[in-house]
């Protein structure tokens, strides 16, 4: 099994907070975020690429480097946070997914994950949104042919997941698929279980895990849905890598904290976090 985590898990030590939190004295560049992946034998590092500049050639030689010096380490890079296309609103992003996309190339990635839109698109219909995106998602699909590469679609609060599938599935490629964050499934009312037990499993190329809590009076996919102990929230995330499990499934299954629940900090829930799906995975 593929186990990693994502940057966004300590985005406040990259410099972003949400309305839910305070700012954090420390900070991170990637050199350290590569060493809390390797002080917890992490082998997969997805990357959100928001922190980073694609065309510095530092970051290119210090991936290159991570890379070489362990012939089993895999990274992914993670594009679009907050809000990628904005539901098909924002065209002009695309350069800045491409940029990436010759990045992962030049690195030999497998795969890059995208996000169409976010919680705040929830609200506009799928059919609203879906043409507009077609265009985009066409152009990315034809250079990740050209590199082989896949292109993961993250459910980001911001469709239905069976919704979303289908549109991936409408295009009829072996190069896209689907992200899928269990945290952001029940966001927008959907049960991560279910969803797993209905959607064709090889049309999931990543798995982002995440538990997080449904506060009330936050049930909306604009609310607040903080992350707890694994284990302990309402995505029920120990059945959902069973059942990943029982199919055997070999891609990445990457931890993703989203804003930490009152009282907890994002090392101690994170190093939590590869534990439980350790365990769950492993045995």
């Amino acid at each position: 099994m593929k186990i990693g985590i994502d940057t966004y898990s300590f985005h406040r030590f990259f410099g972003e907070t949400t309305k839910w939190e305070v700012a954090s004295e420390e900070k991170w560049t990637i050199t350290e975020f590569l060493e809390f992946a390797a002080t917890n034998s992490i082998k997969v590092v997805t990357l959100e690429t928001c922190y980073l500049n694609p065309k510095d050639p530092s970051l290119e030689s210090e991936l290159k480097q991570w890379l070489a010096d362990d012939s089993t380490r895999e990274i992914a890079f993670t594009w679009g946070h907050p809000n990628g296309f904005d539901g098909g609103k924002k065209p002009e992003a695309l350069e800045n997914a491409l940029d990436f996309l010759h990045l992962s190339h030049a690195l030999g990635l497998e795969q890059m994950r995208i996000v169409l839109g976010n919680h705040w698109n929830f609200a506009t219909a799928p059919a609203e949104r879906f043409p507009l995106l077609l265009p985009i998602i066409t152009k990315l699909l034809e250079l990740a042919t050209e590199y082989n590469m896949r292109i993961a679609v993250e459910n980001h609060a911001d469709f239905p997941v069976r919704t979303l599938m289908k549109y991936i599935e409408s295009f009829d490629s072996p190069r896209l698929g689907m992200c899928f964050d269990f945290g952001n499934s029940i966001r927008v009312g959907d049960d991560p279980v279910l969803v797993l037990q209905d959607v064709d499993i090889n049309k999931i190329f990543m798995v982002q895990v995440k538990d997080v809590r449904r506060m009330p009076g936050h049930e909306e996919p604009t609310g607040w849905w903080p992350t707890v102990l694994y284990g302990t929230g309402d995505a029920n995330p120990g059945k959902c890598l069973q059942i990943l499990r029982s199919h055997g499934f070999k891609d990445p299954i990457v931890v993703e904290l989203s804003n930490v629940f009152t009282g907890l900090t994002e090392k101690e829930v994170a190093v939590q976090a590869i534990a439980f799906v350790r365990k769950e995975l492993l045995g």
